[in-house]
């Protein structure tokens, strides 16, 4: 007689909440006074919680930078995969990508701050980082591919130009009191759209 099938404890709705207050708490700590300066004892008492009550929830810090910037990854990661995918212009390709990223990172500021390291968070999840460079290789290629078509002007290396404008739109999304501060998504035309403009307009001599 074979043995009835093993099944997967579901977490009682009650546990899923409480794993999702302590995701909040954390998020909104690890903000406010960066996650390297963030205890599990300060989360605990946000919460109200014991620390042993806490670690019933959560293995420690790392476990929890995981989940919050764990739907930021999904998203970059589908921005990217949409980018490869793409067919237009490498500067047309580039300025998207930018696009996208900048769109997203208004409508979650707090997640991405934290996820590019933006919140005092010196030891980045291996995920993470390797996110991160994988966005930092797909821009430099296309900005090498734009200058090499004429359509942006050369002079930077790739990888700088890179950081350079990931750093300048994601930034001005999630600084507090720009576009991404708790407003939702940014309107057309918006600050974000402007700031991109700049850095592309730049580097191409005003023709993007």
């Amino acid at each position: 007689m074979n043995p009835p099938p093993t099944r997967t404890a579901t977490p009682s709705p009650r546990r899923r909440r409480g794993r999702e207050d302590v995701l909040t708490a954390a998020t909104a700590l690890f903000h406010e006074r960066g996650y390297d300066a963030t205890s599990m004892s300060d989360i605990a008492a946000r919460l109200g919680f014991t620390k042993a009550a806490l670690y019933r929830h959560v293995t420690g810090k790392a476990e929890l930078l995981r989940a919050i910037t764990g739907p930021v990854r999904a998203d970059v990661r589908a921005l990217l995969a949409a980018s490869a995918a793409g067919t237009g212009p490498p500067v047309d390709e580039l300025t998207g990508l930018l696009r996208g990223l900048a769109g997203a990172a208004a409508v979650g500021p707090v997640r991405y701050a934290l996820f590019w390291g933006l919140a005092g968070e010196s030891g980045p999840p291996a995920p993470d980082a390797m996110c991160r460079a994988e966005v930092v290789r797909r821009l430099a290629d296309l900005y090498e591919r734009a200058v090499a078509q004429g359509d942006v002007r050369g002079g930077i290396a790739p990888r700088l130009a890179a950081r350079l404008l990931m750093g300048a739109v994601v930034g001005a999304a999630v600084e507090p009191g720009g576009p991404g501060d708790g407003a939702g998504p940014p309107q057309s035309p918006s600050a974000v759209d402007v700031l991109l403009d700049g850095p592309v307009r730049f580097l191409t001599g005003g023709q993007a």
